[in-house]
């Protein structure tokens, strides 16, 4: 007999997945997103996207993956409002330090638990905030899993400002405490997002994997957001450029989608998180894949900066795609960025 697994007796409310690149600047959105009403503070569980990713690739059956998203979820949630895993960390983008309310949390050390914290989670529609890595591309499972439960959030950033972050991630990616789930090819480790074009992963450059891991998982990112919004599932995209020029905007816009609203909470993350800025990247770095810059540096300088980066040691191949990339960004989410792309030229 072959039964299929389920979860009985969800929870009701809110998943707010927050979505982007490495170092594509998820701690802002998430920061602000934290600190309005109703919300839990932020988890990097890499659980929902190990399970989405199996499952788009086939490895895993669809109720099982369900089943284990609800159940996952529901738990991490039952576990926040009773204390359990809270991040002490100071240095870390889901510690204490990093986000509103730290106080509630180190009370809940002591609270006794029981099923009048599930009760609770669902009549005051507690959100779970949960931060991924590119999953957009995966993202049918969450839809299918949490329905109108889910809330995803995509966070966008110029592909210039993401280079240097990306190719960090790619020197290491063999190092043994990187958990990036990936595929085996030749004796070589492939990411997942990289599955596709395996063998032109394995060949290439440092620079090169970076460049072409930017333009492609943008371009799987603008597909999934297209796809998303013709099916008209609940989205909201917020470029990374506005978001920090005029926070405020964002925060109209992340109240209205969520049906929540900011607090005086809010205002101390506008100012732990240097918002608005004068420049996109004088910001607070608050993990190790972060880019940021010295406020002492213009635009134009950080620019050129990494364009020379680029363009001497990326292949003319490479380089091209990701131009393409950054001509489509610039389209799609303009910025002060966009006036420097000229720089290409020069």
């Amino acid at each position: 007999m072959n039964l299929d697994l389920k979860h009985f007796n969800s929870f009701t409310n809110d998943i707010i997945v927050v979505d982007g690149f490495w170092g594509g600047g998820k701690s802002v959105a998430t920061s602000l997103i934290g600190s309005m009403t109703g919300v839990e503070k932020k988890k990097v569980e890499h659980v929902y996207e190990y399970v989405c990713i199996a499952h788009s690739a086939g490895k895993m059956n669809s109720d099982a993956a369900k089943a284990f998203l609800k159940i996952y979820a529901d738990l991490s949630q039952y576990n926040n409002l009773i204390g359990r895993e809270v991040n002490l960390r100071w240095s870390d983008d889901s510690g204490l330090r990093n986000n509103p309310g730290s106080l509630t949390y180190l009370k809940r050390l002591f609270h006794p638990g029981g099923d009048n914290v599930a009760e609770k989670i669902s009549k005051e529609n507690l959100a779970l905030l949960i931060a991924s890595h590119e999953l957009i591309a995966v993202s049918d499972l969450l839809y299918e899993s949490f329905g109108s439960r889910l809330k995803l959030i995509e966070v966008v950033r110029h592909p210039v400002h993401l280079f240097n972050n990306v190719r960090d991630y790619t020197a290491t990616f063999e190092r043994s405490r990187e958990f990036t789930l990936s595929f085996e090819v030749n004796g070589v480790k492939v990411p997942w997002f990289a599955a596709k074009w395996a063998d032109e992963f394995v060949a290439s450059s440092v620079t090169d994997r970076a460049l072409l891991s930017i333009a492609r998982m943008q371009g799987a990112m603008i597909n999934a957001i297209d796809s998303i919004n013709s099916a008209q599932k609940p989205l909201l995209v917020l470029s990374f450029e506005s978001t920090v020029l005029q926070p405020q905007d964002s925060i109209n816009r992340l109240e209205k989608f969520l049906g929540r609203q900011s607090t005086r909470r809010t205002n101390r993350v506008l100012k732990q998180q240097n918002l608005p800025r004068q420049q996109i990247s004088a910001g607070k770095a608050t993990s190790s894949y972060s880019f940021t810059s010295s406020s002492s540096s213009s635009e134009s300088e950080i620019y050129k900066n990494i364009l020379s980066e680029i363009q001497a040691s990326g292949s003319a191949s490479a380089i091209t795609e990701f131009r393409t990339a950054v001509n489509t960004y610039n389209l799609r989410w303009p910025s002060q960025l966009n006036e420097l792309e000229k720089l290409w030229e020069e």
